[in-house]
């Protein structure tokens, strides 16, 4: 049985997030049908913990069949960890989508038989320390550990770490009323960070201490795993912190020049695989060029901010355009522009499809001028002998030459050009799979007029809430103001052709405004007044061809998965690209 079973199987589930896991076998107790829904529960047993799991409501039919029996042993081919809690049982669940059958004929509950290397210890002093989670005193007396040891099932504990970065406050306001959040990232002696969230409590508590390259011991948080769409640090876990946390600052002697989270360098050739990615984008380079000091004027909050643009080398013989924003452009930007040629590193960078691609600071970046870290050293002299023996007079190519065209038509580069039946393959993959991204040529062969092709939404810029007309006025229930009008925004569904197949695809305001080359406001004031004219501008839109950038989402609703496509962007197409791709499809480069 001991073979059977995958040693830490519901640990590895539990931690596996958004992430489908695959092959764990764990055995099933107290298997039994569902009373509100056509599916299965069981608990999942792996012989030390034990979880919830729920059979997709796809699986019924072969459970319902006396397939499974309780005490069976299964391998999970497809199952993921949901963060919902179990309005049965009040606990979080394992959702499973596929398994195989491993062993059938177990009657009895599995229990792990722990050697005598893994029973509990016996003294009070190594309960202790088991129980600490290997905490190690400091020399204040207060007991550390490190960030690599921490996860969610433990209680107490302490990290003592630096503060590598801090974001700006942000408010917001739900139905408890108002409401502030900030991001920091957090850095111990062993070089491993962790995101953790302030919410408001502990930021009027403690914000007024929070310094960047300060060190803190900080305790009493909650850990959760991490949203690897929004984290920015390659942690399995993210810290929350209330009002019940604890932050102190470290008086004791600390060698900060440890508490540096390690560069995960990018090349400047390979930033196009890092588009749009929220995971840190680190970059080591030469500045050949340093531009003026600028500003734009933000439309959010009516503010300057200071920007400068720059172009780096390295010896990928690829540039890239980096926009230095605020004190970066101030401050480092002025000392870059009286450098020749420097070497500079570039710590949690942006990655967008601006020009092809492009790099820009943001709050948590951290630009270092000819850097001297030891885990750099080799790759600055590197970089800079290549210079000067041969970068300085190379010919070089931008990093988005080629890709403007297509992430002008919404991202990608070539190897992202695909097809309607591409982007809908014949399986379906499982609602915590990332989306596909994809480019197609197509054309808009059906527009349903008699479709909600908008919704009324608040007026103010930044907000595009719904709102609802109560006495001549619009209440928006997401900031529980009231208006004197409302703004009307698109959202529709209209069907797609290409040479290979069709699909129905969803559009929100900017696409739709730009397929039916038409307001939104516009469009309701001809329907208000002309039905038929609203119905021969709308098909007036169709059999137009367009470049489509489409996302394609698996999506769950009562056990069953389904795809869905949206349009992310949308543009006229560019024939002499497609073109050059055709005849490169013909002579099979494509």
């Amino acid at each position: 049985m001991a073979d059977c079973v995958t040693p830490g199987g519901v640990r590895r589930i539990r931690e596996s997030a958004d992430t489908p896991i695959r092959d764990v076998s764990v055995q099933v107790l107290d298997l039994k049908a569902m009373d509100s829904s056509s599916r299965y529960s069981a608990m999942l047993n792996d012989g030390e913990t034990q979880m919830v799991g729920v059979f997709a409501e796809a699986l019924f039919d072969k459970l319902a069949g006396g397939l499974v029996k309780s005490h069976a042993v299964l391998k999970l081919t497809d199952v993921a960890y949901q963060k919902e809690i179990d309005q049965a049982s009040g606990k979080h669940y394992a959702v499973i989508t596929n398994f195989e059958m491993v062993n059938d004929h177990m009657t009895e509950k599995f229990s792990h038989i722990k050697s005598e290397s893994e029973s509990e210890p016996k003294t009070p002093a190594a309960k202790k320390q088991r129980t600490d989670g290997g905490a190690v005193p400091t020399s204040s007396g207060k007991k550390s550990q490190s960030i690599a040891s921490l996860n969610p099932y433990m209680g107490n504990w302490t990290i003592k770490a630096k503060l590598s970065s801090k974001g700006d406050i942000r408010t917001f306001r739900n139905a408890r009323g108002e409401g502030k959040v900030c991001t920091i990232e957090l850095v111990d002696e062993a070089g491993t960070a962790i995101q953790a969230t302030m919410w408001k409590d502990a930021i009027d508590a403690y914000d007024a201490i929070l310094e960047v390259g300060k060190v803190f011991f900080v305790s009493r948080g909650s850990l959760r795993p991490s949203n690897r769409q929004y984290s920015t640090t390659n942690n399995d876990y993210e810290m929350s912190l209330d009002g019940k946390c604890s932050i102190e600052v470290c008086t004791e002697e600390v060698d900060v020049a440890k508490m540096e989270r390690p560069y995960e360098l990018c090349k400047i050739d390979q930033l196009a695989q890092k588009i749009n990615s929220r995971t840190p984008t680190d970059v080591l380079a030469v500045v050949t060029q340093v531009g003026e000091l600028g500003s734009i004027r933000r439309k959010s909050d009516n503010t300057e901010a200071q920007k400068r643009e720059v172009t780096l080398l390295d010896d990928s013989r690829r540039t890239v355009s980096l926009t230095l924003w605020g004190s970066f452009a101030t401050e480092q930007g002025e000392q870059l522009a009286n450098m020749v040629a420097p070497v500079i590193v570039v710590r949690s960078l942006r990655v967008s499809d601006f020009n092809g691609v492009s790099i820009g600071t943001v709050a948590r970046s951290l630009l270092v001028v000819e850097p001297t870290a030891s885990e750099l050293c080799d790759k600055v002299a590197a970089l800079r002998a290549w210079y000067d023996a041969e970068g300085a007079t190379a010919e070089t190519v931008s990093a988005g030459a080629g890709l403007a065209t297509a992430q002008g038509a919404g991202g990608g580069n070539a190897a992202q050009r695909t097809s309607l039946v591409g982007m809908q393959p014949e399986e379906i993959p499982p609602a915590t799979a990332k989306p596909e991204v994809g480019v197609v040529c197509a054309t808009a062969v059906m527009i349903k007029a008699d479709q909600p092709m908008y919704y009324c939404a608040c007026p103010e810029e930044g907000n595009n809430k719904k709102v609802v007309e109560e006495n001549g006025q619009w209440y928006c229930e997401a900031n529980q103001k009231t208006y004197d009008s409302c703004t009307r925004r698109y959202i529709l569904r209209l069907k797609l052709e290409d040479t290979t197949g069709e699909a129905w695809v969803n559009l929100f305001h900017e696409q739709a405004v730009e397929i039916l080359g038409i307001s939104a406001e516009d469009l309701h004031s001809i329907r208000e007044r002309d039905p038929a004219a609203y119905e021969r501008r709308i098909k007036a839109a169709q059999f137009s061809t367009w470049s489509l950038k489409i996302k394609s989402k698996t999506e769950e609703y009562q056990g069953e998965s389904k795809r869905r496509l949206t349009v992310t962007h949308c543009a006229p197409p560019d024939y002499a690209a497609e073109a050059k791709h055709l005849l490169a499809l013909i002579q099979g480069k494509a």
